[in-house]
């Protein structure tokens, strides 16, 4: 589906001008309350929301921490055709590319001697924190994967020689000591840099600190610069962690950047020697890893996500780096993962997968793969985000769009969207419902169990003629999965999407039953009522902020979304042990 509206277009110019005339702002919080924060693309707007009952603990025991690496070091298939590539031009490719080939060739045992001299003679090619007018940066990319470089082979001298770990140290980790680059460099303290590159630019820090502290020289190890207990980056990394899991993934379902939040995390789930540190890493990816298991099918999903603008016109449905992490992690499993799911993009970040020790819980790994009970739930972003709303089954997902909450919030709203296990992953080959009017002016919340409804259009894949139709009214029958019945309803107020999952009644009868209670349809703009007898009522033009779902069998439903938890959901009980 492709959208000609674009969003609001900031002025770097005024933007530029703006920073000039304001002076700097000391903040001594984990994340200070930036003067221009309206301006950026960091944590803006967000509050303490609950966990939510139905959303594991935290486990009391702490991952194992990561044993230093030796020969025994070895990866998969993504490891294997990495390792193969040449060594890239360091100054145009080292922001992903070109340390993941070194990563590749490492842990292969493969080039040693060239890929040693290859990092000796590289330089950083940028500084750390966000690109921008005023700056070049985005070398905390780097910084991540070099990270896990120093990590895996630190203490493998036949692999990282000493002279090369020399040069890694000295030169290409750049961030060190107790000051976290909490806002954009250059942005004379005003404006917060994002997520992804806290996490990235962060971690580095406390990690090459920790290296320091255990292996550096007589001097480094007693300079208490480097001690993170002491110097608070201990402290701040804790409390950053804290956060995201209190208010929640800021950056959530971001393609590229959660792809890059994940990868940080999983650096902190590996190698701190904080068991606190370790644990609460190990808890945001659960955390996330859930919530994309029970808001996907086969690996295929169309979330709401925050950032970027220039993603609304994105079709595919199977093409984000969490699905790439996600299949690497359940081919590690033990649950077996179909060949179709095949992916042939982010394959840099299978090859994160399959080195560091990071592996999905076992009821994670078995949500994703299959939908054995018809569930709904529901997870809060905050004031700032929208919820994701989903109710799936066996062989199918009925996904909400979500809200726009203005250009600060960016977050890009999405059609309705029912996946059926039919193996589409292009959002054309789906029915939808897209809202009216601009994408950014959408409030696509009205999904609930088996049911959806918006103030748009139903779009029906072109493959799928009715098999039943009247009174404006038309069933579908899904080839996959059996027996599953589609009721479609849409005039110029609402398009309804009504899922009779392992129907026994004919397409005909189906439609009968709905007609027999669903006779007005002046009604039907506000009320739909099922044939088993569940009345639902909901407002299709209702603001954001404000589920579309009124009412469920008279029950008033809780509409204000900003203050929902994090994970409502009426599926049993899920644990996270491996």
């Amino acid at each position: 589906m492709k959208t000609s509206q674009k969003p609001y277009q900031p002025i770097k110019l005024c933007v530029l001008v703006l920073l000039l005339l304001f002076p700097a702002v000391a903040g001594q919080a984990i994340l200070p309350n930036a003067q221009l924060n309206w301006i950026g693309a960091g944590r803006h707007q967000m509050r303490p929301l609950p966990l939510g009952k139905g959303l594991p603990p935290m486990d009391s025991v702490s991952p194992d921490p990561w044993i230093p690496a030796n020969n025994s070091v070895r990866g998969g298939k993504a490891v294997g055709d990495w390792s193969e590539q040449p060594l890239p031009d360091w100054q145009t490719k080292g922001k992903v590319t070109a340390p993941r080939v070194v990563l590749a060739k490492l842990a292969s045992n493969r080039d040693i001697e060239a890929t040693n001299r290859y990092l000796r003679e590289s330089t950083p090619w940028s500084g750390a924190g966000s690109n921008w007018l005023l700056f070049k940066g985005d070398y905390d990319f780097t910084l991540t994967t070099l990270t896990t470089i120093l990590y895996l082979f630190g203490n493998d001298p036949d692999r990282l020689y000493p002279e090369t770990l020399r040069h890694l140290l000295e030169v290409l980790l750049t961030e060190e000591g107790d000051t976290p680059l909490v806002t954009a460099p250059l942005t004379f303290g005003l404006v917060l840099d994002t997520e992804n590159h806290h996490l990235m630019t962060e971690g580095s820090r406390y990690l090459k600190n920790q290296w320091l502290r255990n292996y550096g020289d007589a001097e480094q190890r007693g300079n208490p610069l480097y001690d993170n207990e002491a110097n608070g980056m201990a402290a701040w990394i804790s409390a950053y962690l804290d956060l995201m899991i209190h208010e929640g993934v800021y950056e959530f379902n971001s393609n590229p950047y959660a792809g890059y939040t994940l990868q940080a995390l999983l650096n902190l789930e590996a190698f701190p020697e904080s068991p606190v540190i370790r644990r609460k890493a190990r808890y945001l990816l659960d955390i996330m890893n859930l919530q994309y298991a029970l808001g996907s099918l086969d690996l295929r999903r169309n979330p709401p996500f925050r950032r970027r603008y220039e993603k609304t016109d994105e079709t595919e449905l199977n093409d984000d780096p969490h699905s790439a992490y996600m299949r690497a992690w359940l081919q590690l499993s033990q649950e077996r993962v179909p060949p179709e799911w095949e992916m042939n993009r982010y394959s840099g970040h299978v090859l994160l997968a399959e080195l560091l020790p990071y592996r999905l819980p076992k009821d994670i790994a078995a949500w994703t793969v299959r939908k054995e009970v018809p569930y709904f739930v529901r997870f809060g972003r905050g004031p700032s985000g929208c919820p994701e709303i989903y109710s799936g089954g066996p062989g199918y997902l009925l996904s909400a769009g979500g809200a726009n909450r203005g250009f600060r919030s960016h977050i890009v709203a999405r059609p309705v969207t029912l996946l059926l296990s039919d193996g589409s992953t292009e959002i054309q080959d789906c029915f939808h419902i897209r809202g009216k009017g601009p994408w950014f002016s959408w409030n696509t919340t009205g999904v609930y169990s088996r049911f959806a409804c918006a103030n748009g259009s139903v779009h029906v894949p072109a493959t799928m003629q009715p098999v039943a139709e009247g009174y404006g009214w038309r069933i579908y029958r899904a080839v996959r999965p059996k027996d599953f019945l589609i009721a479609v309803y849409e005039d110029k107020r609402v398009g309804i999407l009504s899922l009779f999952p392992e129907c026994a009644q004919t397409p005909e009868s189906l439609l009968e039953a709905i007609l027999a209670v669903n006779g007005d349809s002046e009604s039907l703009r506000t009320r739909f009522i099922h044939p088993d007898g569940t009345v639902l009522e909901y407002e299709p033009d209702a603001p954001k902020g404000t589920w579309v779902m009124e009412t469920a069998d008279g029950q008033a439903l809780e509409r204000a979304y900003d203050a929902w938890p994090q994970f409502i959901g009426d599926l049993a009980p899920i644990h996270f042990s491996r």
